[in-house]
């Protein structure tokens, strides 16, 4: 470097600039080492999170999944961080979970899918995709596919789902199945109870067995057979068969008022011609009638007047004939009103007919409606704290009655009970019940990407309180009236839902079924 050394004031020049420069250089060089080491921290931290999650992904086990039997209702545990599905046979189906982290708690409570969205995306979150969307509640909870970390919680209140098994669930599930979201996990039971719904056998509407006319071929309508069992006509059906014929039946009501309302207008499309042709005679025969009676009133007058006897003969068959005119004129006047009042009557009639028409037409649709919700399953809720009993099937309100509830002061707790498959002729159901335990605070393990600590419940932790009833022992303290018992019947069928519970029910804007949510809190823990 001494060829950069230059005489006068070069060295003090130079020695500025290397005692200037070192702290410099040494501060950048510095900072250059932490932004670099930094980055290369986040990066690292970055690739084992990608990795892990690509390997759990990859991970996931194949589960061949079979069509279920009966209804699919489901149980997702907080401490367990896993869901398992339920058939009519029992298990279907296991899955691992991640649920809301601390602060944004997933609540506990029975659940309704209210509604499916093979490409949802969150309006909540900015838009963030969430695959496969089982909705549980309009506040923004749901079944999904999203990262699962197995063992520890990740949402912000929904239930994250591996993305073969979201994928799969979401074919066999349907909307009004249940989910209920527990501190713990639950093992549906068997119960059989003298208070449990049954079904009633009925008699199916007689126009289930009917023809239909078709539409009108050549002119005119043709019947065609409906595609119905007869043999079933001729004696008693479930529920869900009722429901059935009901919406066949509602359709050969629909098709015949439909042919009824097209023959009553083409009857009435010519009646206002008709009548108008009437009305025409009518002043026709009027106008003929007073050009009469002004004759006979002429012919009176020149009768008074006339002189002599021939003169008078004259004046007075010339009276006598105006007379017959007129009597000719009245009667003909009077047909034509008479046709004209019949033509009256005929139009009123079909304007009539086309008011039946379109009378029986909507009973028809109220019936087919009717039939459509019938065929859903029914949910039943019984509310302690007002001592009512609510049904509704496919969100729709059916009816609500007071119940009986002894020693209404005592706390019922919350019960499920669901009906999964029919048993011997279709008379009676088989029940299981789940007592999901009260809302409760679940400690589990803190996530870390250095310690991949399983998450459980801290043994050292309060078990969540339960519940001061059994499943039977509140549906013993229930006494449903006999009425409302008896149109349970005609609705109750499989995958029916009964809730009993000490809270009431409050109905939102958006279409729902009957929910109960309270709300466990997650605590993490080293």
């Amino acid at each position: 470097m001494r060829h950069l050394v230059f005489p006068g004031k070069a060295p003090r020049v130079q020695g500025f600039w290397l005692r200037a420069g070192r702290p410099l250089a040494t501060a950048l060089l510095s900072l250059l080492v932490a932004s670099n080491a930094f980055d290369t921290a986040a990066a690292r931290q970055y690739r084992r999170h990608y990795y892990r999650e690509q390997a759990e992904r990859h991970s996931e086990p194949k589960t061949e999944f079979k069509k279920p039997v009966g209804p699919v209702f489901a149980v997702v545990s907080l401490a367990d961080q896993h869901v398992t599905f339920y058939d009519a046979n029992g298990l279907y189906a296991r899955g691992l979970v991640s649920t809301g982290v601390p602060g944004f708690d997933t609540p506990t409570g029975i659940f309704t899918i209210l509604e499916k969205d093979r490409y949802h995306h969150s309006n909540i979150y900015s838009g963030a995709p969430m695959p496969w969307m089982q909705r549980l509640a309009w506040t923004g909870m749901a079944l999904h596919e999203g990262a699962v970390h197995p063992g520890h919680t990740a949402s912000h209140g929904c239930i994250r789902m591996q993305a073969a098994f979201a994928k799969e669930l979401f074919g066999v599930t349907s909307i009004g199945q249940r989910v209920v979201i527990a501190p713990t996990d639950l093992t549906p039971a068997d119960i059989v109870h003298a208070h449990l719904p049954v079904p009633k056998l009925q008699m199916p509407p007689a126009e289930a067995g009917q023809e239909k006319p078709s539409a009108a071929k050549g002119g005119k309508l043709e019947p065609v057979a409906l595609e119905t069992n007869s043999a079933a006509q001729s004696k008693p059906v479930n529920p869900a068969e009722f429901a059935k014929a009901m919406k066949v039946a509602a359709a050969v009501k629909a098709t015949a008022a439909a042919a009824g309302k097209q023959a009553a207008l083409a009857l009435l499309g010519s009646k206002p011609m008709e009548l108008r042709l009437a009305a025409r005679e009518v002043d026709i025969a009027e106008d003929a009638l007073r050009r009469a009676r002004a004759e006979l009133e002429d012919a009176t007058r020149g009768a008074g007047k006339a002189e002599g006897e021939e003169a008078q003969k004259k004046a007075a068959e010339r009276k006598s004939a105006a007379e017959a005119r007129v009597a000719a004129a009245e009667a003909k006047a009077r047909e034509a009103g008479e046709a004209k009042a019949a033509k009256d009557r005929e139009l009123a009639a079909a304007q009539a007919a086309v008011r039946d028409a379109d009378a029986a037409a909507a009973q028809a649709a109220a019936e087919a409606k009717q039939a459509v919700r019938r065929m859903e399953p029914v949910s039943i809720l019984i509310a302690r704290k007002t001592g009512r009993l609510y049904v509704r099937q496919a969100t729709e309100r059916v009816f609500d009655v007071p119940v009986t509830i002894r020693d209404p002061e005592k706390p019922l707790g919350t019960h499920l009970f669901i009906a999964t498959q029919a048993t011997g002729d279709g008379a009676s159901l088989r029940w299981v019940s789940l007592t999901p335990p009260a809302a409760a605070e679940v400690h589990l393990r803190h996530r870390s990407s250095r310690r991949g600590h399983p998450v459980h419940a801290e043994e050292t932790s309060e078990p969540a309180p339960s519940f001061p009833e059994t499943a039977s022992g509140a549906l013993d303290r229930v006494e449903i009236p006999a009425e409302a018992a008896q149109r349970l019947s005609e609705l109750v069928w499989t995958g029916a839902t009964l809730i009993v519970s000490d809270v009431a029910m409050t109905d939102g804007k958006f279409p729902m079924d009957f929910q109960i949510m309270q709300q466990t809190v997650i605590r993490e823990w080293d």
